[in-house]
């Protein structure tokens, strides 16, 4: 395979560099929503109002885009 490499260690660092990708992209997936619960559970603690107010609209407006989502595979499965 050209795009890898001509010698077999090219070849071989290739798949490393693929799979530390990866890795690399499975922590950003992961870490980031952690880290920013984290944060709003530290602010949370000392400003409890403004939080809870932020939680509401925010679980609003994830409930509006549930529920168009849902409409919209409800839809195409009547289609077909």
């Amino acid at each position: 395979m050209p795009n890898l490499g001509n010698t077999r260690l090219d070849h071989v660092l290739s798949h490393i560099c693929k799979d530390f990708e990866k890795i690399l992209e499975f922590s950003l997936i992961v870490g980031l929503p952690l880290g920013v619960i984290e944060q709003v559970c530290i602010y949370g603690e000392t400003h409890a109002d403004q939080i809870i107010s932020l939680l509401l609209v925010l679980m609003l407006i994830f409930s509006a885009f549930a529920v168009r989502k849902i409409r919209k595979m409800r839809a195409k499965e009547h289609e077909r």
